[in-house]
């Protein structure tokens, strides 16, 4: 009898010890993972500051350079941000993160029409359209330097990260919002993005992570979020059909 209680005992503690065993895999994945996207983050982030930086310096004594100068320096800069917002669109943020990563999106693309607005002015004749470009582009650049110091807050104090909402469950929401007074629209939009990400699951499917369209789909699925982090399944699928490579 003795033996049988030593063996179920026994049997009953190699299960809690694979149990933890497996807990702490877990853990120590969930940890790995979110390290190495934080680490992804702080180095597009930093990339982005240094760009930053140079164009504190140049973007105004640029709007006086010969104009291909002018275009030519935003334009370096415009593909270094393409470049870094690409990078950081693959990446795949861990649990709990989809909000910092969405907010850090936002303001890569905030830089980005920015610089635009710059490179627009280099080009401009009259003085008092160049001077309005310009304090555009400013405020988009400033509006991204304050989203990059939010996700900084938030990166270093996990607790001033929002619940993020999939979009799944709230494509009526997103729908109700946008159609609020007109209740035919709603269905109908309700119709169309169900359809769309229906559709937009298949060209997933169709292209597998590492694969040409699949980055194309991630870039275009980043550039239809809204600031909710809800998704325009219909523009991302209009989106990624043009743009997907021949």
């Amino acid at each position: 009898m003795a033996n049988i209680y030593r063996g179920q005992f026994l049997g009953l503690f190699l299960i809690m010890a694979l149990v933890l065993i497996i807990a702490q895999t877990q853990v120590a994945h969930a940890q790995t993972s979110q390290g190495t996207y934080l680490q992804e983050l702080y180095s597009v982030l930093n990339e982005l500051s240094q760009v930053g930086d140079k164009v504190s310096k140049t973007a105004i004594s640029l709007q006086s350079a010969p104009e291909d100068k002018c275009e030519n320096e935003f334009s370096f800069y415009q593909g270094i941000v393409s470049m870094q917002r690409a990078r950081l669109s693959s990446a795949t943020p861990p649990a709990g993160y989809k909000p910092v990563h969405i907010k850090a999106m936002e303001a890569l693309s905030n830089y980005l029409t920015g610089l635009n607005l710059y490179g627009s002015a280099c080009t401009d004749d009259d003085y008092e359209m160049k001077t309005k470009l310009v304090d555009r582009g400013t405020n988009y650049i400033k509006q991204a330097d304050q989203q990059v110091a939010e996700v900084n807050d938030m990166v270093a104090n996990p607790s001033l990260i929002p619940e993020y909402k999939t979009t799944i469950d709230n494509v009526e929401e997103w729908c109700g919002a946008r159609w609020a007074s007109n209740a035919d629209m709603q269905q109908y939009c309700i119709k169309t993005q169900t359809e769309a990400r229906a559709e937009l699951s298949n060209m997933l499917q169709m292209n597998p992570e590492g694969t040409p369209g699949r980055r194309v789909i991630a870039d275009c699925t980043n550039t239809w979020t809204d600031r909710t982090g809800s998704y325009n399944y219909r523009m991302i699928v209009f989106c990624s059909k043009n743009s997907m490579p021949r």
